[in-house]
């Protein structure tokens, strides 16, 4: 299958819609996406610091704990069968709100304008609200559980990623 159909399969999950177990399982789309995360997420971080080593390592870790923690939540679910598949839709969904999140972060770092705060607030809602939706449709959980396992989520891999880094002197 082309790559450009399934794009079209995966894009309305960012806008809530289908349901990532019933998309098409590809580990060429699965690498493409997982690639372009690393990337974004890269530039991302090497905005915010001036060491590309600490940067490239801490995304590093932070990629490695996604993909641990999802691997983990469907084994405990029981789901590790659909590991491409909900990787891949929250890999894909996390890009493509990035591809918002970039221009609104050249835009804050140039002027720090309040609207700028608060694009990327509601940028940051948009995706957090997204992942709560995969994990619901994946897990077949209520909302209030897949809003836990959200923050959860952003606990695990983004902090967990910080403090790792700290411990092995990054910082």
């Amino acid at each position: 299958m082309l790559a450009v159909e399934i794009l079209r399969q995966y894009l309305p999950l960012c806008w809530f819609k289908h349901n990532p177990l019933k998309l098409t399982r590809s580990t060429g789309f699965f690498k493409q996406n997982l690639l372009f995360y690393f990337i974004v997420e890269y530039f991302m971080q090497a905005n915010m610091t001036d060491d590309p080593f600490e940067s490239f390592t801490e995304v590093a870790i932070q990629t490695l704990l996604t993909l641990m923690f999802i691997g983990f939540i469907l084994r405990l679910n029981k789901t590790l069968y659909a590991y491409i598949q909900t990787t891949t839709a929250i890999l894909f969904c996390a890009n493509i709100i990035s591809l918002f999140v970039i221009p609104v972060l050249i835009w804050l770092t140039v002027s720090e304008d309040l609207l700028s705060y608060y694009s990327l607030g509601l940028l940051f809602i948009w995706e957090f609200s997204v992942l709560a939706y995969l994990f619901r449709k994946t897990l077949a959980i209520n909302l209030a559980a897949s809003l836990v396992l959200s923050i959860l989520y952003f606990t695990v891999t983004y902090l967990g990623a910080f403090a790792i880094g700290q411990m092995l002197g990054l910082g």
